[in-house]
């Protein structure tokens, strides 16, 4: 092992260093520990659990957030789009925020459709196409003459009603669904080779 000098000035700094490192650890430690039981109790408290978010502060892995699923709520099948229904679940939000209904589109619902397969088909989730078209290129190429065009998407969820309290609870998607300059939607969902459900819902006005 190498010799090493040190004065008695460096080994005080290197002493407070080692200590601030040790603190560091235990506080990483101890927010870890603290982020690992509130998910062992959530998820055991409640079998229904369908998600669990943990903001920023308590977050070790980086990032701003992430979401977990208990087991029971995995292994639920996919409930079948229902675009009627999902028009009036979008139509009783905005209507609760004071918001003027919107109409289906079946030219919208394309380009949801389009959006939602090429996730599904590549098991990864953006607003960007293959191709790299976007909502409002993608609603022109369905024949809807979009002036406005926004997207929102999702995955893992297994029904529409999931998506939508996902999307209220998340401020970009819940300006989306609130904008007053749309008239329209469409909506569409995928499943990749899993099972894993691909949600796509494009709002816009021509």
């Amino acid at each position: 092992m190498p010799a090493a000098n040190c004065s008695g000035a460096q080994r005080a700094s290197a002493a407070k260093i080692a200590s601030l490192g040790q603190r560091n650890r235990v506080t990483g430690m101890m927010r870890l520990g603290l982020v690992t039981a509130i998910l062992t109790l959530a998820l055991a408290a409640t079998p229904a659990f369908a998600e669990l978010r943990i903001p920023c502060l308590w977050n070790p892995f980086g990032g701003c957030s992430f979401s977990l699923v208990s087991p029971e709520y995995a292994a639920k099948p996919v409930k079948p789009l229902d675009p009627q229904a999902a028009l009036e679940a979008v139509n009783a939000f905005r209507a609760a925020n004071g918001v003027a209904p919107l109409v289906l589109d079946d030219r919208l619902s394309r380009a949801a459709a389009m959006q939602s397969e090429a996730q599904a088909g590549r098991s990864w989730i953006g607003h960007y196409g293959p191709d790299g078209s976007t909502a409002k290129a993608r609603a022109q190429r369905s024949g809807f003459r979009a002036k406005i065009a926004s997207e929102n998407v999702a995955s893992g969820q297994k029904s529409f009603s999931d998506v939508m309290h996902f999307w209220e609870e998340s401020p970009g998607h819940r300006t989306n669904l609130l904008r007053p300059n749309v008239t329209a939607i469409g909506v569409a969902m995928a499943k990749n080779q899993s099972g894993r459900a691909y949600w796509t819902l494009v709002l816009g006005a021509e």
